[in-house]
C-alpha cells in the first residue's frame, strides 16, 4: 500500500510540476516586462485578462491564466490595424477600470490567419501601442539576414 501511494504521489507531482511552472512563468516573468490588457475576440462575449509584449516584428498576447509557456497569439506588426476608440458600456464597465478605452484591432497571426477583436487599455498604454504601430518601418521588420545586404 505504501509503494502505491509513493508511485501515485510521484505521478501527481510529475503532472502538476509543469502546470505550476507555466502558471508561475505567466504570473511572474511575462507580467514583469509587459502591459496588462483585456482582450475580446471578434464575436466573443468574454473579456480575457492578459498581457502584451512588443517586439520589432510582432505583438504577443499572453492570457493571464494559461499553461502555455509561449504567447497565445502573435500578431504581425506590419498587418496590425487599430480601429476607432470608444468608452466601455454596459457589462464592460464591470471589467474595465476607470478611464480605460476600448479599441478594435485586426491583424495577421503567424499562420497567416486574420485575428480581429477589441483591446481595453488605459490612455498611457494606448499611446504606447499607437506609437509602436506607427513607428513600424519596413527596415525594422526585415530579418537580420536581409538587413545586411
Amino acid at each position: 500500500m505504501a509503494i502505491t501511494g509513493i508511485i501515485l504521489g510521484v505521478v501527481v507531482l510529475l503532472v502538476l510540476a509543469p502546470v505550476v511552472a507555466a502558471v508561475v512563468y505567466r504570473l511572474v516573468v511575462v507580467r514583469r516586462d509587459s502591459t496588462s490588457v483585456l482582450v475580446k475576440r471578434d464575436g466573443g462575449d468574454a473579456w480575457r485578462h492578459g498581457a502584451v509584449r512588443y517586439s520589432d516584428t510582432d505583438l504577443a498576447f499572453y492570457r493571464l491564466l494559461s499553461v502555455r509557456f509561449g504567447a497565445d497569439v502573435r500578431l504581425d506588426r506590419r498587418s496590425l490595424e487599430l480601429g476607432p476608440r470608444r468608452q466601455p458600456t454596459g457589462h464592460e464597465l464591470d471589467v474595465a477600470e476607470s478611464g480605460e478605452l476600448i479599441v478594435s484591432f485586426s491583424g495577421h497571426d503567424r499562420s497567416g490567419g486574420i485575428r480581429e477583436g477589441e483591446i481595453c487599455v488605459g490612455p498611457a498604454e494606448l499611446t504606447a501601442l499607437l506609437a509602436w504601430v506607427e513607428a513600424c518601418s519596413t527596415d525594422q521588420v526585415r530579418s537580420p539576414a536581409r538587413r545586411r545586404r
